[in-house]
C-alpha cells in the first residue's frame, strides 16, 4: 500500500479562542483519518462487528510546530511505525502537512485490538494484518515487543482505600 493521506479545511466550529485550530481538533482529524484508514486496509466499522474486536488506544501524544487557521487546506497521512509479531500491538504516527508541504503537527499513538466480548487483547486478523504489513512504513519502524509501550515510562499507580 502506498502512502495513505486524507485532506481537511480547517472549518470555523474547530477554532480556540486563539482563532487557530484547537488542539481537540487536531485529535479528530487525526481519528477521522485513521477511521479512513482502517477501511482502506478492510477493517471497516462492519468488520470490527462482525469479529467482535475494536482498536483501543494506549496513548497519543500531538507536536504542534505551526499553527493551522480557519480556511487552510491542510493533509494528514498514516505511518506505521511498528507492531508486534503477533498483530496485538501497534505504533502509528500521523503527520499534517499544508499545500506548501510545511510540515504542521505530528501525532505519535500506540493502540492494541481487543477482543469485544472477553475485554482482553486479541491479534488483528491476519489478512488485514497482511495488508498492514505492507503499509506505508516510517523511519523509525520496528518490531514491538509489549514493554515498548511503556517506553515513556508510565505505569498504574493504584492507591491502597
Amino acid at each position: 500500500m502506498k502512502k495513505f493521506e486524507k485532506t481537511f479545511f480547517a472549518s470555523w466550529t474547530d477554532l480556540d479562542p486563539n482563532w487557530h485550530v484547537a488542539n481537540h481538533a487536531y485529535i479528530k482529524y487525526a481519528a477521522d483519518t485513521r477511521v479512513s484508514f482502517f477501511s482502506a486496509i478492510n477493517l471497516d466499522k462492519d468488520v470490527f462487528e462482525n469479529l467482535n474486536i475494536g482498536p483501543v488506544l494506549f496513548y497519543e501524544h500531538m507536536h504542534y510546530y505551526k499553527e493551522i487557521l480557519m480556511g487552510v487546506q491542510f493533509k494528514i497521512n498514516v505511518e506505521i511505525d511498528g507492531y508486534s509479531e503477533d498483530g496485538r500491538f501497534f505504533s502509528l504516527f500521523q503527520n499534517f502537512y499544508d499545500n506548501d508541504g510545511t510540515h504542521l503537527a505530528h501525532l505519535d499513538l500506540a493502540f492494541g485490538v481487543m477482543d469485544t466480548k472477553k475485554r482482553k487483547l486479541t491479534s488483528i486478523p491476519e489478512d488485514s494484518f497482511k495488508i498492514l504489513k505492507n503499509g506505508p512504513k516510517s523511519k523509525s519502524f520496528k518490531i514491538l515487543k509489549k514493554e515498548d509501550l511503556r517506553r515513556h515510562g508510565k505505569f498504574p499507580e493504584n492507591i491502597i482505600i
